[in-house]
């Protein structure tokens, strides 16, 4: 009995040791674990809401950017749109659990109400700031610093028939206004285009859009200065407007295409230029792609067109002003981000954004790159040769082009202006009475949030 006694003491003794070196066994590969732990990359959550050609460029400059380094990896959430973009993000901001980086959404709200940082605090050195293209870098900073990053923009450019001005007697400095532009109807309307015959000078896109880039050229706002008062009836709008609606009602030399199912009205539009009806009409640069390969179709088909692109004209002897439209990313200010996490976002964005990547987007998607140096970049200049003006909206925006007017009211006062020009340029409705109508309607909002 004693030597059973013995015989188990000794095993339990054995037993424990066992568990003893299992456990500093344990404890030995825990170590490694946590060095493993530590070499993670950080994860830049991202959200944006491009799809189509957009959304696969940035895919493809995603991927690019998580092979090229293991110190961050960025992991994109596609949302919707970008109403959503702000309504989740609000969401978020509440929780404390916002994304490292956002792309487009409102980042001028956010921005106003202090919850974006300071995109100039964590980029890197490589960050060339004096190569922006000079619009997109007027459009990013805030208070005397670079607040956003500039990702892509666009801002509506003229397409025409090179073809029809050049026989004409024209060229592409008869463009430079609108006087002179609509000028030309005597010489170019009713011009032979071998299966179609000139109907029109020019065809403006269907909205207020075109009218606020002649607007901005004429000098006119949509608000004063101090933000109290609508300015959409002012002496520069009525002339602008008045112009348009006589070039459009009584003179009949150009022509606005309105109404249909989604685009049918921007592909009317487009169609009378590409057919030899129209000299040109006034698009975004998201267009080119289709427009090129429909003016080439076009000409094979016997029609006679010359594919060219320029800058908006100014109004008189004034500038051009368009506005243009820049998609940005931010970095949103919360205490849910770590420090990691921001730097990780402008270091992704440094990337996304460098001379090759830019110019990389601009020539898949027709959208204008950020930075000058893409005119540099060889690749760029041998998709030029073959794209004719692809370039005419990136220095639209460097030379001429203004910051978007961003509504205060959330849409009232652009509304209030899409229906009176809509009353003005298809009802032919007198400028006068259709802007004051838009001008008291904006005003009750605007004074709502003064």
């Amino acid at each position: 009995m004693k030597r059973l006694w013995i015989v188990a003491l000794l095993m339990l003794v054995l037993l424990a040791g066992c568990a003893q070196e299992s456990a500093e066994s344990s404890a030995g590969e825990a170590a490694p674990s946590d060095d493993a732990a530590q070499k993670q990359p950080v994860e830049i959550e991202f959200w944006h809401a491009l799809g189509g050609t957009l959304g696969d460029g940035l895919n493809e400059i995603i991927a690019d950017y998580n092979a090229s380094q293991e110190k961050y990896k960025v992991v994109p959430v596609v949302i919707g749109s970008y109403n959503e973009i702000d309504e989740k993000l609000q969401a978020a901001y509440a929780g404390n659990n916002v994304p490292a980086l956002v792309a487009g959404g409102s980042h001028d709200v956010f921005y106003a109400k202090g919850l974006v940082e300071f995109f100039e605090d964590y980029m890197p050195e490589s960050y060339d700031m004096e190569d922006i293209v000079g619009g997109f870098m007027k459009a990013a900073v805030r208070d005397g610093k670079m607040a956003f990053g500039p990702a892509y923009g666009t801002s509506q450019v003229l397409y025409y028939n090179k073809a029809v001005l050049t026989e004409a007697g024209g060229s592409a400095g008869d463009l430079a206004s609108w006087q002179s532009l609509t000028g030309l109807a005597g010489d170019i309307i009713g011009m032979d285009t071998n299966l179609n015959r000139i109907e029109y000078i020019w065809e403006p896109m269907w909205g207020p859009d075109n009218i606020a880039d002649i607007v901005s050229s004429n000098g006119g706002k949509f608000i004063s200065e101090d933000g109290l008062e609508v300015t959409i009836n002012s002496p520069e709008w009525v002339e602008v407007l008045e112009a348009m609606r006589q070039w459009l009602h009584e003179d009949q030399i150009m022509r606005i295409h309105s109404g249909g199912q989604g685009w049918e009205y921007w592909y009317k539009t487009m169609d009378d230029w590409v057919y030899g009806k129209s000299l040109g009409y006034t698009g975004s640069p998201g267009d080119y792609v289709i427009a090129l390969d429909a003016v080439k179709e076009a000409v094979d088909q016997g029609y006679k067109n010359e594919f060219a692109v320029t800058h908006q004209p100014g109004w008189k002897d004034n500038d051009p002003a368009p506005y243009f439209y820049s998609m940005m990313y931010f970095i949103p200010k919360n205490k849910g981000l770590t420090e990691d996490e921001k730097f990780g976002a402008a270091d992704f964005v440094t990337f996304a954004t460098n001379t090759e990547n830019t110019a990389r987007f601009s020539m898949a998607t027709g959208y204008a790159a950020v930075r000058n140096s893409v005119l540099e970049l060889p690749a760029y200049q041998s998709y030029l040769e073959s794209n004719p003006d692809a370039d005419a909206a990136l220095r639209q925006i460097d030379e001429f082009a203004v910051p978007a007017f961003i509504d205060p009211t959330g849409g009232a006062i652009t509304d209030a202006l899409s229906e009176a020009v809509d009353k003005i340029q298809i009802e032919n409705r007198p400028v006068q009475e259709a802007l004051d109508a838009a001008k008291e309607k904006a005003q009750r909002e605007l004074d709502k949030i003064n």
